[in-house]
């Protein structure tokens, strides 16, 4: 295992630096960001993008950093969910294995190298690519979501992203599989860690990425202290190019969450982003895509199902900075016990975004007397050619349908996995990853019978 501390401080930011030999440029971005931090107050449950969120059980100064020092690549042991993974989208798939103790690269394919395709470890990019990564990392050309200047969180993680995923894919070049990015916190407690994504797609080029992240589920039913999850995802979708992003969440009962996603399309790119969340203490999502140029279209989706005393929190942003652009959000919740959700749907249409056509919508299916979801869709649009709408529903399960079924011979589960599968049933459809609506049916069936 790698060395851990007990405290975030600066001291970190030198160790992680020095540790994975980073260049210069990055260690300043990284300070830059640690300042930032440590002058931002952590958020609450007032904040309106924090609504039924707990942060102060979340204890910081508790937790410990992972730095890797390890130079070994060990074995690793992978969990079932990952077994599962590989069995439905592809045993031979290329993927990266990420835990604190090492990193492991599965299934290399010498033909996407010879097209120039670069998927690796963000520690590997870092060695190997630093001249292509200075380009999206260092600290004068980092992109600038809402959440960059007064997002405590969004800076730690900018600061101290201790692992993570790269993906290259040169123009014109088209991947006929998707890749997979496995993230695992292992079964230890009071850990965090910093996972950071990058994924580049230029003019012309096609890709699927899979990204998983989970956790043991052995401390599950304990009482346990938290561990932190704190995750940056960025996509950059060039000129007429496609990506297909998938991003499956499967935590412990211990795990606080949090996910930072920035997403940016270019002219007549799309990008179709799929977001499973299905376990975890507390997850909290902010998602901001950028349709920077004419043409570009973003198709985002959510599928969250919540039980015992689960919170999730999704904060979605379409930003439509240019003319002729479009936009659909689909977001599915199911709530059992009492569990509860918060989402926050905004669609902005800039002055200079005339012909914007945009949806947004958010439904939420209430299985247990106690569960809670709040819906807060927006619209903020300065142009007056547009299309835009949204629509928002919280309702409880349809009780004589769970009767009809058990009438014919289900148990109380099996219904409720009919309702919860049929409910989510075309965001699931919509998923373009070849196998990932079977698996994500799957996960959701574990997840209700569990």
């Amino acid at each position: 295992m790698g060395e851990t501390v007990k405290t975030i401080a600066k001291e970190r930011v030198d160790e992680i630096t020095r540790q994975t030999a980073e260049p210069a440029w990055l260690k300043d971005s990284r300070l830059k960001a640690f300042e930032s931090y440590l002058k931002i107050p952590t958020p609450c449950n007032r904040d309106e993008n924090w609504r039924r969120t707990e942060v102060e059980a979340l204890d910081l100064a508790a937790l410990n950093v992972v730095v890797n020092d390890s130079k070994e690549k060990q074995a690793a042991k992978e969990p079932a969910v990952v077994t599962a993974a590989l069995a439905h989208l592809g045993k031979k798939l290329p993927y990266i294995y990420t835990t604190p103790e090492s990193i492991e690269v599965g299934n290399a394919d010498s033909a996407l190298l010879s097209k120039g395709v670069i998927f690796c470890s963000l520690k590997t990019a870092l060695a190997q690519h630093a001249d292509l990564l200075s380009k999206y990392l260092s600290a004068e050309n980092l992109p600038q979501p809402d959440f960059a200047e007064n997002d405590k969180f969004y800076l730690m993680n900018q600061s101290l992203f201790n692992c993570g995923a790269f993906l290259y894919v040169p123009k014109n070049v088209v991947l006929e599989s998707p890749v997979l990015n496995i993230l695992s916190s292992g079964e230890e407690t009071s850990i965090a860690l910093f996972p950071r994504v990058i994924i580049i797609v230029e003019h012309g080029a096609k890709a699927e990425f899979v990204n998983l992240s989970t956790a043991s589920k052995k401390q599950a039913q304990e009482a346990g202290p938290l561990s932190l999850v704190n995750s940056s995802i960025e996509t950059y979708v060039g000129q007429n190019a496609g990506l297909s992003y998938l991003d499956v969440s499967d935590f412990s009962g211990n795990t606080f969450a949090v996910s930072r996603v920035y997403n940016e399309v270019k002219r007549d790119g799309s990008l179709h982003s799929s977001t499973v969340a299905l376990g975890g203490w507390q997850i909290k999502s902010d998602i901001q895509t950028n349709l920077k140029e004419p043409g570009s279209k973003s198709d985002i989706r959510g599928v969250v199902l919540g039980a015992g005393s689960e919170r999730y929190s999704f904060n979605t942003i379409q930003d439509h900075i240019a003319p002729d652009t479009g936009s659909t959000i689909n977001f599915r919740v199911a709530l059992k016990d009492s569990a509860s959700s918060a989402y926050l749907g905004t669609i902005r249409v800039s002055k200079e975004a005339q012909r914007t056509d945009s949806y947004q919508s958010n439904k939420n299916l209430l299985l247990g007397s106690n569960a809670h979801a709040d819906s807060i869709p927006k619209l903020e649009i300065l142009a007056d050619d547009v299309k835009c709408s949204h629509g928002a529903t919280v309702g409880p399960a349809d009780k004589e349908q769970i009767f009809y079924l058990m009438s014919r011979g289900l148990s109380n589960l099996e219904a409720e996995e009919l309702i919860v599968t049929g409910f989510f049933r075309q965001v699931v459809q919509s998923c373009p990853v070849d196998g990932a609506g079977d698996w994500i049916n799957e996960l959701v069936a574990d997840k209700i019978h569990a």
